[in-house]
């Protein structure tokens, strides 16, 4: 096996476990957020075309594009850990011995999970005086977006960053405790 080759075959004990139950919810919201994505592009596209070909610019889709894009960031995150694809540094594990590397594993998902819980904590506290607000006659008064159509697309993109923290919350979690389970003796 040349040099090439060698960097390219995978670590012997770094193995894909198997999917959690988290890893299958967070991959199933990701390939169905994914289509999101296209649906900003297509308004994006729509708003461009508005704009400089008839000169009627719309005051909705801009809003609209960034909350949908909000979504799938929010809740990117947790798909791309459960699949194992995020980013990764790996030069200084693949250098470490099977023990220390395990231990650098624990520590990051630690620290990770330690992360996703403060960040649940403030974007809960965020979400909770946008989305459950009232007027004086009792009725639900959510925060809208500024002048029409008044969505409350402000409101929903912060539920969907409180939904993504916990989804990416779970599936650390999930990681953590199969960790354990495959500690090194």
């Amino acid at each position: 096996m040349d040099q090439f080759e060698e960097l390219l075959a995978p670590v012997a004990d770094s193995a894909a476990p198997q999917p959690t139950l988290a890893d299958r919810l967070a991959t199933a919201i990701g390939q169905a957020i994914a289509w999101l994505v296209v649906a900003a592009i297509l308004l994006s596209v729509y708003e461009v075309a508005m704009r400089y070909l008839f000169g009627a610019p719309s005051s909705w889709v801009l809003a609209t594009t960034t909350t949908l894009c909000q979504i799938g960031f929010a809740l990117g995150g947790a798909f791309c850990m459960a699949r194992r694809e995020h980013i990764r540094i790996s030069y200084f594990p693949d250098k470490m011995s099977p023990r220390l590397r395990w231990l650098a594993e624990l520590l990051s998902l630690v620290i990770g999970a330690f992360y996703l819980t403060g960040l649940l904590y403030a974007v809960y506290l965020d979400a909770r005086t946008s989305i459950w607000k009232f007027d004086f006659q009792g009725r639900w008064a959510p925060e809208l977006t500024p002048g029409p159509p008044n969505w409350p697309l402000p409101s929903l993109g912060k539920a969907a960053l409180v939904a993504g923290a916990a989804l990416f919350l779970a599936v650390v979690l999930s990681h953590l405790l199969s960790h354990l389970r495959r500690r090194e003796r």
